[in-house]
């Protein structure tokens, strides 16, 4: 009699109770089986990646101790998501994709310490209302700049400069490169300059046609009326 051709031939429901026969199941027929309520489906699944997954984390936190929490978080995501629905999954980018979004929340959250020490102080030394008004500003039109980036250039560009991660922090992150990596880095930053230069064109426009207005003109609005401190408060309130 010839040998069966396909591993799912050995992976039948008669006779899948046993570890040696489970192993031979593809991902997909052990996500079958977790949901037909055989738990050890998901063991043997889980034994299949663990030391992959452990060792994609450990390269992304740095450390086997947090990559180890992180990878118990992982397979509790992932048990749960199995069995809350009926749709079909990748399990393996689909694992991996839970891992990575795991650790760079872990990292955000690492990093979140030193941010806030760094707001502390910046609040300690102060600031005139109008340069926050204006730092404000400047914030938000970044933010709408990185915002209006294609989705790769924007994701790595946070990644390396809020974030703070390595060249190949990112690359395991985001499944690609270090060079590729590098080059979505210059054509964002290069997305931003344009964008910026854009908009100072756009703001120099009426200044220069306002240096062509009569004297008289210029000064008429030579005195324009001062902010008030309730309207800067309430431009800062609408702002936060």
């Amino acid at each position: 009699m010839p040998e069966p051709t396909h591993t799912q031939h050995f992976c039948t429901p008669l006779i899948d109770g046993s570890d040696g026969v489970l192993d031979a199941c593809t991902d997909e027929q052990l996500v079958a089986r977790l949901r037909q309520g055989r738990h050890s489906a998901f063991e043997t699944l889980a034994a299949r990646y663990q030391s992959r997954l452990l060792w994609f984390c450990w390269k992304i936190l740095g450390s086997k101790e947090d990559a180890e929490d992180a990878l118990q978080d992982v397979f509790a995501a992932a048990f749960r998501a199995l069995l809350a629905d009926e749709r079909e999954i990748q399990v393996r980018p689909w694992l991996y994709r839970i891992a990575r979004n795991r650790c760079i929340n872990e990292l955000r959250r690492a990093r979140t310490v030193g941010v806030d020490t760094l707001d502390d102080q910046h609040a300690a030394k102060g600031g005139t209302l109008v340069e926050k008004l204006v730092s404000r500003q400047q914030f938000r039109e970044l933010v709408d700049d990185v915002h209006a980036l294609p989705d790769t250039q924007r994701t790595a560009l946070l990644l390396r400069e809020i974030d703070g991660f390595a060249y190949q922090q990112i690359a395991i992150a985001m499944d690609t490169t270090v060079s590729g990596v590098k080059s979505l880095l210059v054509r964002a930053r290069a997305g931003l300059r344009d964008s910026s230069a854009a908009r100072n064109a756009t703001c120099a426009a009426p200044r220069r046609a306002t240096a062509q207005t009569s004297p008289e003109r210029r000064r008429s609005h030579s005195n324009p009326r001062a902010i008030t401190y309730q309207a800067a408060r309430a431009v800062a309130g609408v702002a936060a």
